[in-house]
């Protein structure tokens, strides 16, 4: 019962550090729609932030059983335990980093068909629709969002909003705004305006390119340094003699330091590392 409620609690604490002090969140916004939104932008359709949490939490209790049994240590399946939970919002933060990524190395080339479109005198709703078949891969299911719902109301601001929403992406918002600034009070300026994002879209891809080119090697030492210890300390806490060690007073509190170092250690390094991000428009 006691690992239960220590999993529980750091489970909480970590989930709860996220969801107020996440490089994104905003006044006013709940740790559970901080986390509704990260998993929105995966695209995860089947999870929303309770879901998470519930899943963080089978997760954690999973593994802290699993290494309570082996290390007969209740101190070492809490901390296991705590760990645990934190991976499933990796996972869905990775996945969602990955998808913005590819997104934002496909909307260069949608932009310019866009443009073309329009510079050929085809109508904004038809540019759009066409990206449905002709755009780029990635981006294709926002724009066949975009023509089921521009077909079925004739509202072209209705499609693109469907658009932003199916998407869930900084660079489909600036693309939205724009073509809805156009679609309600025109202008000759479109073109230009689409043009320069696009181009700013691909000196940001090449400039975090490099970046990550850099940095790269730092992110993966710093993941085998912070994982190493741990997974020797598992190792031999399967013998009685050291799970004894550990479960003392003593044994204890290097544990605790250890973990509040990890912890710390690879949260500075990951904010180091960390790259800005585009905000979304609201």
């Amino acid at each position: 019962m006691t690992v239960v409620v220590a999993a529980c609690a750091a489970l909480g604490l970590l989930l709860l550090y996220d969801g107020l002090t996440g490089k994104r969140s905003a006044v006013g916004i709940s740790p559970i729609r901080r986390l509704d939104q990260v998993v929105l932008e995966a695209g995860v359709r089947q999870l929303n932030g309770v879901r998470l949490i519930g899943l963080s939490v089978v997760v954690a209790l999973t593994s802290g059983l699993f290494v309570a049994g082996i290390s007969s240590s209740a101190l070492i399946a809490g901390i296991f335990c705590a760990a645990a939970g934190w991976l499933p919002y990796v996972y869905v933060s990775s996945k969602r980093q990955r998808r913005q990524r590819r997104f934002r190395e496909a909307w260069p080339d949608a932009i310019h068909g866009l443009i073309s479109g329009v510079r050929a005198g085809v109508s904004l709703a038809e540019s759009c629709d066409a990206q449905a078949n002709k755009g780029p891969e990635e981006l294709r299911p926002g724009f066949v969002a975009f023509a089921g719902t521009y077909r079925s109301t004739g509202n072209l601001i209705a499609g693109l909003e469907r658009l932003r929403s199916e998407l869930s992406d900084p660079v489909a918002d600036r693309v939205v705004a724009s073509l809805t600034l156009a679609s309600e009070v025109g202008g000759t300026d479109l073109v230009r305006v689409l043009r320069t994002l696009a181009d700013f879209v691909r000196e940001d891809i090449r400039v975090r390119k490099e970046i990550e080119a850099r940095w790269s090697w730092t992110v993966t030492a710093a993941r085998v340094a912070a994982a190493s210890p741990w997974v020797v300390l598992l190792l031999m806490s399967t013998r009685p003699e050291a799970a004894r060690a550990y479960n003392s007073a003593a044994g204890a509190t290097v544990i605790t330091a250890g973990a509040v170092a990890t912890f710390v250690g690879y949260r500075l390094m990951l904010r180091a590392a960390r790259l800005p991000e585009e905000r979304r428009l609201r």
